[in-house]
């Protein structure tokens, strides 16, 4: 199976560009292969809006993939997936079974609930880019 992770928005943080989106990815996919997915990260730049070239190839690759059956969002990436999975049809709601959203706190916890496991951060201590790397590390604490 396989985990979809969406970028941040592109921009300049922690001292380095992120031209395609800001993620710390070696702890974002390590997570998704600590939770049985091969993760596999859109390489675009996340634009918090419905209708965004996100949104739309995110949609695009689940609909042509039954292998994936987790989202994962840092970022605009987090607000993404909420317009991501109110897209989709009952049918496709159910093959979902993992949804994770780091660092989109203007959105609520509870629009982001369904049928899966949700899995819902706010920025960690160590600040907004470091959720994956929290995340990832909350995950093996609970998992020794």
């Amino acid at each position: 199976m396989k985990m979809l992770i969406l970028r941040g928005k592109a921009g300049y943080y922690e001292g380095q560009d992120w031209p395609r989106g800001a993620l710390h990815e070696a702890p974002a996919l390590e997570y998704a292969t600590r939770r049985g997915r091969d993760g596999q990260v859109l390489d675009i730049a996340g634009l918090a809006k419905r209708g965004s070239p996100q949104h739309k190839l995110a949609l695009e690759e689940y609909r042509g993939d039954v292998t994936i059956d987790a989202i994962y969002g840092f970022s605009a990436g987090g607000y993404n997936v909420y317009h991501f999975i109110t897209d989709l049809t009952t049918a496709e709601r159910g093959r979902l079974q993992l949804v994770v959203v780091l660092g989109a706190p203007d959105r609520s916890e509870a629009s982001y609930k369904g049928p899966w496991e949700l899995v819902y951060r706010r920025d960690p201590a160590g600040g907004h880019m470091k959720g994956p790397d929290a995340l990832l590390a909350a995950w093996d604490a609970a998992n020794p």
